[in-house]
């Protein structure tokens, strides 16, 4: 499964910095998430979403 939220993000013209202060979350965790470093938590996911205005289920290609 892959994550579509630097897709996302960067059409909606947010930095990391951006989407971090929106979510509650670090810059540096979003970009460890985006580069799949770190596997993102739901509750994160949650706060992603809701920062980039969309559904948890939007930020996931399942394909």
């Amino acid at each position: 499964m892959r994550l579509l939220i630097r897709e996302i993000r960067e059409r909606q013209g947010l930095s990391q910095n951006k989407l971090g202060a929106k979510a509650g979350i670090t810059a540096a965790s979003i970009s460890l998430i985006e580069s799949y470093k770190r596997s993102p938590t739901l509750k994160n996911l949650e706060k992603i979403a809701k920062a980039l205005n969309v559904k948890v289920r939007d930020l996931l290609d399942e394909d």
